[in-house]
């Protein structure tokens, strides 16, 4: 009984889909939005790391790269992507930020968002290197 992962077009989510038997997975539909609109991505595989390695491995041209034409739709789903799969990490509001653009408004951090990644990067490397300057919360 496979589990697969996709990544749905439709919401911008990546979903598990569960199937009964290997022959069977075919054409799945989005278990959040419905929409058959999903693109099978390589499951993950236990690889523990820890924050810092995970914020070292962050790839600022690639993530610039998915960034897009950069206008409020692109920006949202930008930053909702950032927002799981660094927010912990980073102790960022990427997630806050996908929101905002989402409801309408438009976030400061839109016009120079490499700014913003970067400086959240360099923050949490500080705080992961021992500056010796006191930091709320953490790990």
């Amino acid at each position: 009984m496979p589990i697969y992962q996709y990544d749905c077009a439709g919401c911008d989510r990546r979903v598990d889909v569960f199937f009964r038997s290997a022959n069977s997975a075919s054409d799945p539909g989005c278990p959040e939005c419905g929409s058959a609109d999903l693109s099978r991505v390589m499951s993950a595989f236990a690889r523990n790391r820890s924050s810092s390695d995970r914020v070292a491995s962050i790839d600022f041209e690639q993530e610039m790269g998915r960034l897009g034409s950069g206008n409020e739709g692109d920006f949202a789903k930008w930053a909702k992507r950032m927002g799981r799969e660094y927010d912990g990490e980073l102790g960022s509001n990427f997630s806050e930020l996908a929101e905002k653009a989402e409801s309408g408004d438009d976030p400061i951090e839109r016009v120079d968002p490499g700014f913003k990644l970067q400086h959240e990067i360099s923050k949490t490397k500080k705080k992961g290197s021992g500056d010796g300057h006191s930091h709320d919360g953490g790990d």
